[in-house]
């Protein structure tokens, strides 16, 4: 995972100059890569009409200020903000108006979620009905300390870490230096925009020697906060808490 600043052509300026006609559904994406395997399905995805248009949907050409690196996607890129990677065709070099709702594996099979709340099923009674993944999960997680790290016991060490969502935009963050019996607002770095990864800091002052369990949680403007549990058969869409651990000494 990445985060980075775009450039690109919006995706309805492309499809409003072809003339799309009164009817269209769906939005098919064909990138340049093939399967190893001729039996793999093509690698396509889409998206429906009304979002294809909303504006906000990217053909690009230039990550952070230069050309499209090869494994980034070279020489375009579909970007579609807070939604899953999946649809982030890289190589993309079809793009096709549909006047019905597009069948293909990696939507029909793959990359499917429990029509839930939040993606959540039961392992021991499955759900009926799966759709396609689509919007990020709200997220936090450590990037400092590292797991099991030893840090000296009197000194402040900085934790710090990242938070994202699928676009409401990071209200807070909050962590805990006791295993969740306690939380402390952490300090955001500056808003980057809404789709933007967005930096957070908390000092801590160790006290006491031994084993300490860290816990993070986010809570974006639209009110979502992460949840203490999550489980569906692909393990999509994680948004539980984040712990990590370290020693004291």
């Amino acid at each position: 995972m990445g985060n980075a600043r775009w450039t690109g052509v919006r995706l309805r300026d492309l499809l409003d100059r072809s003339g799309v006609k009164a009817g269209a559904v769906e939005v098919s994406f064909e990138g340049l890569d093939r399967a190893p395997l001729a039996a793999t399905p093509r690698f396509v995805k889409a998206l429906g009409i009304d979002h294809a248009r909303d504006g906000e949907v990217l053909v690009a050409y230039e990550m952070n200020g230069a050309e499209l690196p090869m494994l980034n996607g070279f020489p375009l890129r579909l970007v579609v903000p807070g939604w899953y990677a999946t649809y982030w065709v890289k190589a993309l070099h079809e793009i096709t108006v549909l006047s019905e709702r597009f069948h293909g594996y990696w939507m029909d099979k793959a990359y499917r979620i429990p029509n839930t709340p939040n993606g959540n099923e039961d392992p021991e009674h499955l759900a009926t009905e799966t759709v396609p993944i689509n919007r990020m999960s709200l997220r936090s997680l450590f990037v400092r300390p590292e797991p099991g790290e030893q840090l000296p016991r009197g000194k402040q060490f900085e934790i710090q870490g990242l938070a994202f969502d699928s676009g409401y935009g990071i209200q807070l963050v909050e962590v805990s230096t006791n295993d969740g019996a306690g939380w402390q607002m952490a300090q955001l770095d500056p808003d980057l925009g809404k789709y933007s990864w967005r930096r957070w800091r908390f000092p801590w002052l160790p006290a006491a020697s031994g084993k300490h369990r860290l816990k993070v949680r986010a809570f974006n403007r639209s009110g979502e906060q992460q949840t203490t549990s999550l489980w569906n058969r692909s393990g999509f869409m994680r948004n539980v808490i984040e712990q990590t651990e370290v020693e004291v000494l």
